[in-house]
Formats: structure tokens, sequence, C-alpha cells
């Protein structure tokens, strides 16, 4: 009985990573970096630690070291000078697999919601210009504070946190009251995530990795701002406007002028239907839908 349902069969691990990599988006560009970068690190870093070996010496240490600071940003602005593409290869570098791991779950979930509402051109700037933000705000507070100055010269900050933060932060403003469904947590909506992590940032400053805290702050600033230019942006207003209360001429499928009722109503059942798939998407995950409702969601996406 339950065979044939969806919702019953066990994902097929091959299937999801076949289909992950064969699709192009830009989640999955993003996601396919991060991890590319860290196994060319992973690698660099075994033929050194040989090279070291044969040698009989410290070298791989000393090679290492280098790498990761010409990788991470640093939170001195005269370290910056000599090396500024580091406020963006620290978006994509990771030294630590639970660091990426945490990171890039973190990514696929915030990034699928995102683009549910968004579009993919908004989800691979709000990660570089949000990383970016979070990596200045880090290099202001180190420079400003003086209970970082002793840390200053050495700091340097590496990872996707920011960018995440900044890409949950844009879609909780524009998309508040969306539910995800947490494991022996049940239902909870986006805002109350953001606000705790927000919480706990801000907490944990002063505990360790204030660099990294203050850069996720950075970023979810960002993400909300640009988030709330996207809702308040003068052009939609005008549109808002401009519409008439009584029967506005709009046009159907069949080219029939239609009445304000009836578009309000059409919308409305619409978005019904958009809800709807949304919420089984969270409860069930996107493999649950069925064909008709996938076609549904990518045409309604595209207007």
């Amino acid at each position: 009985m339950f065979a044939r349902n969806p919702l019953f069969q066990t994902p097929n691990f091959r299937m999801i990573l076949k289909e992950f990599f064969q699709r192009r988006s830009a989640l999955n560009l993003l996601v396919i970096i991060n991890i590319g970068v860290y196994i060319s690190y992973l690698l660099f870093r075994g033929i050194m630690s040989l090279i070291a070996f044969l040698m009989n010496s410290n070298i791989n240490e000393v090679v290492m070291n280098r790498v990761i600071q010409l990788l991470s940003v640093p939170a001195s602005f005269e370290t910056f000078i000599s090396q500024p593409w580091s406020i963006v290869t620290s978006l994509f570098f990771h030294i630590s697999f639970w660091h990426l791991l945490f990171n890039m779950l973190m990514l696929v979930v915030a990034g699928r919601i995102f683009n549910q509402y968004l579009n993919e051109k908004k989800l691979i700037l709000t990660y570089l210009i949000g990383g970016i933000a979070g990596n200045l705000l880090y290099q202001i507070a180190y420079q400003t504070f003086p209970v970082f100055q002793e840390a200053l010269p050495d700091s340097m900050a590496m990872g996707a946190s920011g960018s995440i933060m900044a890409i949950l932060a844009a879609i909780t403003v524009y998309r508040p009251r969306h539910e995800l469904f947490l494991f022996l947590i049940g239902k909870i909506k986006l805002q109350w995530i953001m606000l705790i992590f927000v919480l706990l940032d801000l907490i944990s400053i002063p505990g360790g990795n204030a660099g990294g805290h203050i850069a996720h702050l950075g970023g979810a600033m960002y993400g909300a701002i640009y988030s709330s230019l996207l809702l308040f942006q003068p052009s939609k207003i005008k549109k808002k406007k401009k519409k008439q209360k009584f029967y506005t001429s709009y046009t159907s499928s069949s080219d029939r002028p239609i009445s304000d009722e009836e578009y309000n109503t059409r919308k409305k059942e619409k978005e019904m239907k958009i809800d709807t798939i949304l919420d089984k998407i969270s409860k069930y995950g996107y493999e649950a839908l069925s064909k008709e409702e996938k076609d549904f969601l990518f045409f309604a996406s595209k207007k």
C-alpha cells in the first residue's frame, strides 16, 4: 500500500547525489566550489606532508601556515592591503571537515528556501556581498575596540558562515513566517530561527571566536537590509497606487477581459496552491512532490 507512495519510499542516496551534480544551479555551484577548495587544500597538505617526510624537515608546516594566511581574511588592514583577494577567497575556504559540513548543510537549507521566493542571481550576490560585509564588520570591530588590539596582528577569518547568515537573514525578512520542520522540535518559523542565531552570536562574542561571530552578524545585517530594500522598492509602491478599485481589465488565458474580483480570486487560489506545495516540501522534501506540482512550482517561480 505504501510502496507506491513517494512519502514512504527510502531515498536513493546515489540518485540524490546524481541529481545534485547534474542539476545546474547557483546553489549547487556554491556548494561544489566550497567542497572543491577543501579537497584541494587536503591534497596539497598531503603532498607537503610527504615532501616534509622525505626531506626530514618541517617545511609542510611553514608552507601550509602561509597558504592559510593567504586565503583567510586578516583583521589587520595593513596585512589586508597586501592580500586584498582574501576578502573573497575566505568565503570558500575551510580547513576543518566539521566546519565545512555544518556550513554546507546550512547553505543547502537556507539556499533552497531562498530560491523558492527569489532567483539564483540574487542568491549569488547575497552570498558574495553578504560574506564581504561580514568580513568588513569583523575587520572594523578588531580595528576599533581595544579588547581586540592584542589579537589584531595575528587574527584572521575563514569560512562561509557570514555568507550563509546573509542568505538566511534575507529570506527571513522576505518571508518571516515560512516554516521549517526540525527534528524533535517540529514546525518553527524562520523568524524565530533567525532570532536564535543572532542572539547566540551576540552572547558568544566574549566567549571565543569573536571574529567569526561578528562576521556572522555583519552578514545578517546585510541580508536583512538587502531584503528590506527588495520589499519596499519604489517601483512596487507605484504599481500598487496605480491599481484601480473597480473592474480593471486583465487578460486571461482565453484573452477575455476579467474583473478585479475574478483576478483576485484566481490569484488567491494560486497563492494557496503554492503555500500547500511549499508546506509539503518543508515536511517531506522536494522529492515528495508529483511531476504536476514540480512543474507548477517551476513556472510559478518564473513569473
